[in-house]
């Protein structure tokens, strides 16, 4: 699977991180427009693979006040209808602030996506005041640990402690673990003998575009059937 990434080419200044320019989207209410531009970009790619013969799940961050918005799960699914794709190759990912503007119809919302088949994930997991609460009580189907959680593994025990608990936790609730910015060998190794199921960053690959992806080596890109 893939996650989507959001850039901004800026002619003057380069290639643009949101840390650099969604605080300006979020100034000028912006973001449900960009949210709908990522998500419909998102699901446009993952139909072009599908019709060169490779299915790839694609996951798209969403963003208050999207994820409050009642409307979500219908436009979401009417979006991947209108491609062709099934529910299954969409993944959600939510970020801790995203769940306490509205916890109550968060959590609808997140219920009725998860039903419909929508992959729910909780993103950077560990970068903030982490609750756990949100595993207990959330409809989650993985867990993305944060990549400053996971850097440091290899080295320091402690970290290395928590990233293990943190993972058998989330095995015990049935959910999925993923590792972000794992940008090593060793660090990489260490993830596979814990148990944690995926791992994403630049030791297996940069960011890549659409294109480039279907130029992925089999068994990373897998042809369906």
């Amino acid at each position: 699977g893939v996650e989507a990434l959001l850039r901004w080419p800026h002619p003057r200044r380069g290639l643009l991180t949101p840390d650099e320019f969604l605080p300006l989207v979020r100034r000028h209410g912006l973001i449900e427009p960009v949210t709908q531009l990522v998500i419909e970009t998102a699901l446009d790619d993952a139909r072009d693979w599908h019709r060169a013969g490779v299915d790839i799940p694609v996951a798209v961050n969403i963003f208050p006040p999207s994820l409050a918005a009642l409307q979500l799960p219908d436009r979401l699914d009417r979006a991947l209808s209108e491609r062709g794709l099934d529910c299954s190759a969409l993944t959600v990912e939510i970020t801790e602030d995203a769940l306490l503007d509205d916890i109550a119809t968060t959590r609808q919302v997140l219920t009725e996506l998860r039903d419909s088949g929508i992959r729910i994930a909780i993103d950077d997991f560990g970068s903030g005041y982490s609750a756990l609460w949100y595993l207990r009580d959330l409809p989650v189907d993985e867990v993305k640990l944060d990549r400053s959680f996971i850097a440091p593994i290899a080295v320091d025990p402690r970290a290395a402690a928590v990233a293990r608990a943190v993972i058998d936790l989330a095995h015990v609730l049935l959910m999925t673990t993923v590792a972000e910015g794992v940008e090593n060998l060793g660090t990489a190794d260490w993830l596979r003998r814990h148990g944690c199921d995926i791992v994403q960053g630049y030791y297996f690959s940069p960011p890549l575009n659409a294109i480039e992806v279907l130029s992925l080596p089999a068994p990373t890109a897998v042809k369906s059937s």
